[in-house]
């Protein structure tokens, strides 16, 4: 994500990792184009088809990714008041300008409840936004458990929750007759298991070795392609199977999304990509970026009124379409929150961050 997510030195805050969050950025916007992108999809399998279920796959491995990155790094950081300051300033700053555009336009997502969420500083209208914020405040008590844990206890925790929250649902929950099924599965749990992987990795990973990050990305995207051909012939056999076009790319967090995920962590983790400014600044934009286009009072405006992405699914352009309003989404977003970090975040936190440091004794403190 941001700044305040990178809190190693510079040997650890290599550009590898950073372009992994652009790349995952971008997939995030890829997917958003599809599955917001309001098309009509039918039993048939046409080439736009296939594109938008390909297209649309790096979204839920994109925010995996981010939240892996996130564990890697926190694991062995302590909680620091002054970085969450940061990161509630800009889920707010973000969650009233885009109040501020959806009144301009005078859009009729703008409610008394609306208005309300996105009055309030938690990111109440970015589920991202406000379940990373959760996330945050609970590593300080996250961390210690972690670190408590024996290594083989915490790789059974974690197979365990592979098997219940992904596997298991990836498998029931592709057939619309049965009861859909979560297990009690919420984002938040999605994000603590993400973390853990991140951290499992930080704490006990030093054999993984890039070959490993080839295979297991091989398997999510082996898995994938073939859950995406048996879900376009089921629909020919039975519409009823329409429903799940984007099953793969959309439905919670399949367990062939998480496995792309780590093994694009692994990949880029053990790249040897030396540190290029340019990377990192972009990368810095990437959490401001999906706080901007996937406001829930600005999202669906967006895609419907002034992309008018669902126009195109039978055109020959909608792939050269898609990438292009990728490109502006990405690139606009990223320009927007680059103003917003040199002319707003770091002469606003260089006045604060003194006196919350004062805080951060306090909170160390009752912490440790």
């Amino acid at each position: 994500l941001s700044e305040f997510m990178r809190f190693e030195n510079m040997r650890e805050r290599q550009s590898n990792i950073e372009l992994l969050r652009i790349i995952a950025m971008i997939g995030i916007v890829m997917h958003h184009f599809c599955v917001h992108g309001s098309f009509t999809f039918t039993p048939d399998i046409t080439v736009n088809k296939i594109f938008l279920q390909f297209f649309s796959l790096f979204g839920k491995v994109g925010v995996a990714a981010f939240v892996i990155i996130t564990g890697y790094f926190m694991i062995n950081a302590k909680f620091k008041l002054h970085k969450f300051a940061k990161l509630v300033g800009q889920i707010w700053f973000y969650s009233l300008a885009m109040l501020g555009v959806a009144l301009v336009l005078g859009l009729d997502t703008v409610t008394s409840t609306n208005i309300i969420k996105s009055l309030l500083p938690i990111g109440a209208m970015s589920w991202f936004g406000q379940n990373f914020l959760v996330l945050y405040l609970l590593t300080p008590f996250i961390n210690p458990i972690i670190h408590r844990l024996q290594q083989n206890y915490l790789r059974l925790l974690l197979l365990i929750g592979l098997v219940i929250w992904f596997l298991t649902p990836t498998i029931l929950n592709l057939f619309p007759q049965l009861p859909h099924t979560t297990f009690g599965f919420k984002h938040i749990f999605s994000f603590v298991y993400f973390y853990t992987i991140g951290a499992y990795i930080r704490l006990y990973g030093e054999s993984i070795t890039q070959k490993t990050g080839v295979i297991v990305t091989s398997i999510g995207l082996a898995g994938s392609t073939l859950g995406i051909i048996l879900v376009d012939i089921l629909a020919m056999i039975n519409p009823i199977y329409v429903t799940q076009t984007l099953y793969f790319s959309l439905k919670d967090y399949g367990v062939f999304l998480l496995t792309i995920g780590l093994g694009a962590f692994i990949l880029f983790l053990k790249s040897n990509i030396a540190y290029r400014s340019w990377i990192n600044t972009v990368a810095a934009t990437t959490f401001g970026i999906y706080l901007i286009h996937d406001n829930g009072l600005f999202a669906r405006y967006m895609w419907d009124h002034i992309f008018y992405t669902y126009q195109y699914y039978d055109s020959l352009l909608l792939p050269i379409y898609a990438v292009c309003v990728v490109a502006i989404v990405f690139v606009v977003g990223m320009s927007i929150d680059y103003l917003r970090i040199q002319f707003l975040e770091k002469p606003l936190m260089q006045h604060i961050t003194p006196i919350l440091e004062q805080g951060q004794e306090w909170v160390q403190r009752h912490l440790d």
